[in-house]
């Protein structure tokens, strides 16, 4: 896969904790950004409109929420 994957997550998020299994199972590997310790990643959020947690990125789309569809996506790529 070409794609750098980054998951900007918060540590009591079920959302987060479900799209990182999902793409732990899916064998994407990934980065996660702890939001609760790194406020240079809120601001860049908060930045791009994202409002939620878990964001992911692919390095050519962003997303929120967990969101099997795009993880089925990224496998594919």
């Amino acid at each position: 896969m070409g794609a750098q994957v980054v998951v900007y997550g918060l540590g009591g998020c079920q959302a987060c904790r479900l799209t990182e299994r999902a793409l732990r199972q899916a064998g994407v590997e990934y980065e996660v950004v702890d939001l609760e310790a790194n406020a240079a990643a809120r601001e860049l959020l908060l930045a791009l409109e994202f409002t939620g947690a878990p964001v992911v990125t692919t390095g050519r789309e962003w997303w929120s929420g967990f969101r099997p569809d795009r993880i089925r996506a990224v496998t594919r790529a």
